[in-house]
């Protein structure tokens, strides 16, 4: 009911006794769907008087901040030619959801507040056609988007109803006072047993008309229904079943400022709440495929896992291996069975069982390495667990906030992502920028034209992958956890990526260089580290 004519008409009524003789010190907007207005006490200039105009999607309402902030950037100033303007009256039209501030030199700032189609605009009139029936010309709009209202006639806003109980009669209560509203209706129908009896009807309306124009002596209600904050010139208890009264005020200015604070804790609460929840959620996911895949991996490989035996039964038989064989059949004394060993032809059989000590030995340090892995995604799994009980179970915005950045959760998504202006693979870890290619021409693009000297260059070694960039930031050097992060994904998006471990160049750009006449993607890297880690997607 923050719209209702009768809330706006005792706002734009409690306005007049406050902000006449203020000048407007300021205008501007932060985003499109919201105005700050600033005012200045000239006899007090330590006084200031903020107007809040938020229209967006999900909130429609004036708000009234005791200061307010300015952003740095993203800051746009708005109706410029009324800065320094005194405000001289309030015009509250009748039975409409509008009234003007009107300023010194013939400007008025009209606050149309329509729901969804609420918008601020400009009016002015020029001092030279200035007459007797000469109208305001509108000077600028808020929201563009709105280009009807290039037509509104200032003069025109007034609405004269015929309210008399005739036209109730006949007319109906809908035609007769279009200004109730869906809430006033319902207290009505609350209010008359039958609604077919017109005298009572009009009775209760009467009663309530009498309410209205008593405006000073006026309640309003911040309350709840069904977990959605509302607010009411009426007292909800009285035709809303099961309303939550939140607050009670006599005042329409604060009236806007405790229903703007219930419903931004509470929807905002909501909406960052949901979107940490998901995000958290999506890590679990994630986590939890991995461990699935690192279980079957790991008896995969336990199942697979007989070089070392391999080892022992050729070398206790190495009198019956004849050279240069491809294969071998011999008893398997662990099986009590016969078994055939492949061999390499160029190998003694000695060589041979050399080669299955290494293979069984590399199998030992993957299968380490995978039950490493496996123990700290399993402690990550129920830390995203824990974290989620934490998220759901809180009533504060500020403190789930805290929490947030405790525990380092970052509620944008900062998966893989690909804006417009930059054609590969972009990753944000802990404030660097990293940067992949997606082909070899992709690669080429990426390290010719947008790697600098200063960045740090990454690539698989031995193998065709993608090129990566740590796009440098001046005065930080590159985290040794930022350049791991990097190189698991150098590794990942490689023909290694189903290696337990990848040597990964780590390089800065200007010692990268293209041959004459190189194929795409082809380099020469003229001085190298190697690190050696894990193939992983990003997390």
């Amino acid at each position: 009911m923050q719209n209702n004519y009768y809330f706006i008409r005792s706002l734009s009524n409690e306005l007049s006794k406050q902000i006449i003789g203020f000048e407007i010190a300021t205008i501007f907007s932060q985003n499109k769907d919201e105005l700050l207005i600033g005012l200045i006490d000239n006899n007090n200039p330590e006084t200031e008087f903020w107007i809040r105009a938020t229209f967006t999607p999900e909130l429609t309402t004036l708000s009234f901040p005791q200061s307010f902030a300015r952003a740095k950037r993203n800051s746009i100033d708005l109706f410029d030619s009324i800065i320094g303007k005194k405000i001289t009256s309030i015009r509250q039209f009748n039975n409409e959801r509008a009234f003007g501030i009107e300023l010194e030199e013939n400007f008025t700032l009209l606050f149309k507040l329509f729901g969804n189609r609420s918008n601020i605009i400009l009016f002015s009139q020029d001092e030279s056609s200035k007459s007797e029936n000469s109208e305001q010309e509108i000077e600028a709009i808020f929201q563009h988007k709105l280009q009807a209202d290039w037509e509104i006639i200032y003069e025109d806003l007034d609405r004269s109803i015929e309210q008399e109980k005739e036209d109730f009669i006949e007319n109906g209560i809908k035609k007769t006072f279009p200004t109730f509203g869906k809430d006033v209706l319902k207290y009505i129908n609350n209010k008359v047993e039958n609604t077919e009896d017109r005298e009572k009807y009009w009775q209760e309306t009467e009663k309530l008309i009498t309410y209205f124009d008593e405006i000073e002596n006026l309640d309003f209600y911040v309350f709840l229904k069904t977990n959605e904050v509302k607010l009411s010139i009426l007292n909800p208890k009285e035709f809303i079943k099961d309303a939550e009264i939140l607050h009670k005020t006599d005042n329409a200015i604060e009236a806007c400022n405790l229903f703007y604070m219930e419903f931004s804790r509470r929807y905002y609460l909501g909406k960052e709440k949901n979107a940490a929840l998901k995000a958290i959620e999506k890590r679990h996911r994630q986590t939890q495929n991995y461990i699935d895949k690192t279980l079957k991996k790991i008896e995969k490989v336990e199942n697979t896992m007989r070089y070392e035996e391999f080892g022992h039964i050729l070398m206790a038989n190495l009198h019956a291996v004849e050279p240069r064989s491809k294969s071998v059949e011999l008893f398997d004394f662990y099986t009590n069975e016969q078994i055939t060993i492949p061999l390499k032809d160029h190998l003694s059989a000695q060589k041979n069982a050399e080669l299955f000590y290494r293979k069984g030995k590399n199998q030992k340090l993957e299968i380490d390495n995978l039950y490493q892995n496996l123990e700290k995604k399993e402690e990550q799994l129920h830390l995203f667990e824990s974290q989620l009980d934490e998220i759901n179970n809180f009533d504060s915005l500020k403190e789930m906030r805290k929490f947030l950045k405790e525990n380092k959760i970052k509620v944008t998504n900062l998966q893989e992502s690909e804006p417009d202006e930059l054609p590969f693979k972009v990753f944000e870890y802990q404030d660097f920028q990293i940067l992949v290619g997606k082909n070899s021409k992709n690669n080429d693009l990426l390290t010719q034209k947008y790697a600098y000297k200063e960045d740090l260059w990454l690539h698989a070694r031995g193998v065709a992958g993608s090129h990566v960039v740590i796009k440098y930031r001046a005065g930080k050097p590159f985290p040794k956890s930022v350049i791991e992060k990097a190189a698991s994904l150098a590794a990942y998006y490689s023909k290694r990526k189903t290696d337990s471990l990848c040597p990964v160049i780590v390089t800065p750009k200007k010692y990268v260089r293209k041959p004459k006449g190189a194929a795409l993607g082809a380099v020469v890297v003229e001085r190298e580290d190697v690190v050696m880690v894990e193939p992983k997607g990003f997390e």
